[in-house]
C-alpha cells in the first residue's frame, strides 16, 4: 500500500539536491544518486515519489532525464514503477552475501544458497593492461611475463553484481584466447583444460569507485561504491599463475566472515 503524498511536506522537495551542471557526472546519474540517498535515509517502503513532471521541476532537468534515473533505480530494486499509478519506494531485496573465503569459487557459494548464478565472458571488451596495484605485488621476473587479459561479468538472480579482470601467464595457457570458458568460469577452464590450480592466493580488499565502463556494465552510477579485491595466485611450484581485479557492487553485495 502506498503512503499518501502531501506536496507541502514532500521530503523529496525538501531534501532534493539540484543537479550540478558543472559536474562531470551526467544529470540522470546525479538525480539517481540523490533519490537513492533519500530512499536509504528518509523514505519508507511504499512511499510514492513525485510525478516525472514534478521531479523534472525539482531537479531542473528534462523528463527524459528523470525516466533514465528512475529506470536505473528500478533496475537496482529501489523503486517499483506501476503503470497508471506512479513510482513507489520498493521493498528492496537483501544484498547477496559473499563469504570472506575468497579462494572458494564465488558461484559455488551463491549456488549453495539456492541463488541462480552466471558468469559472462566479455570477449568483445578491449584488452586492458594490468593495473599498477597488481604489478607492484609481483617480482620483476613475474611482472615481465607476458599475460593474457580476460573479463567476466558476474550475475546473481539476473542482477549484475560484479566484474573480474584476470591476467593469466600466457605461456601456461596456449590458445586460451580462442577457447570458450567452461560454464563461463576461468578457474574451471584452467583446472579442467590445462591442469592448473592455484596453490596459494594473496587477496587484498579495499573500497573503490566504479569506472565509467564498470558503471555501465553493472547498470550503476559513476559514484557507486565498490568492494575491490586484488588477487595474486601462484602454482604449487611457486610460479605465477594469474593476477585478478574483482569488483563487487556495494549496493548488491555484502561480505561475511566468522571468527
Amino acid at each position: 500500500m502506498s503512503v499518501a503524498r502531501v506536496p507541502t511536506t514532500d521530503p523529496v522537495r525538501t531534501f532534493a539536491r539540484p543537479v550540478d551542471r558543472r559536474s562531470p557526472m551526467p544529470a540522470w546519474a546525479q538525480v539517481q544518486r540523490d533519490l537513492r540517498r533519500q530512499i536509504d535515509q528518509e523514505l519508507p517502503t511504499g512511499y510514492q515519489l513525485p510525478t516525472e513532471r514534478e521531479l523534472s521541476e525539482i531537479y531542473g532537468v528534462s523528463r527524459i532525464t528523470i525516466r533514465q534515473a528512475l529506470g536505473g533505480l528500478a533496475a537496482d530494486g529501489y523503486v517499483e514503477r506501476r503503470q497508471g499509478s506512479g513510482t513507489f519506494v520498493a521493498d528492496r531485496p537483501e544484498p547477496v552475501q559473499h563469504d570472506f573465503g575468497l579462494r572458494t569459487p564465488w558461484r559455488d557459494r551463491f549456488a549453495a544458497a539456492g541463488q541462480s548464478t552466471q558468469s559472462l565472458h566479455l570477449r568483445d571488451e578491449p584488452a586492458a593492461p594490468e593495473p599498477y596495484e597488481l604489478t607492484k605485488l609481483l617480482t620483476p621476473e613475474e611482472a615481465a611475463a607476458k599475460r593474457l587479459h580476460l573479463k567476466r561479468l558476474h550475475v546473481v538472480d539476473h542482477r549484475a553484481i560484479g566484474i573480474t579482470d584476470s591476467w593469466v601467464v600466457q605461456s601456461l595457457v596456449p590458445r586460451l584466447s580462442r577457447r570458450t570458458l567452461i560454464d563461463g568460469s576461468l578457474s574451471r577452464t584452467l583446472q579442467e583444460g590445462y591442469g592448473l590450480a592455484p596453490a596459494t592466493a594473496g587477496n587484498y580488499l579495499e573500497v573503490g569507485a566504479a569506472t565509467s565502463r564498470e558503471a555501465e556494465l553493472l547498470n550503476a552510477t559513476l559514484d557507486a561504491p565498490l568492494f575491490v579485491v586484488w588477487t595474486v595466485s601462484h602454482l604449487a611450484d611457486g610460479r605465477l599463475l594469474e593476477t585478478t581485479r574483482t569488483v563487487w557492487l556495494g549496493s548488491r553485495v555484502r561480505f561475511h566472515y566468522t571468527d
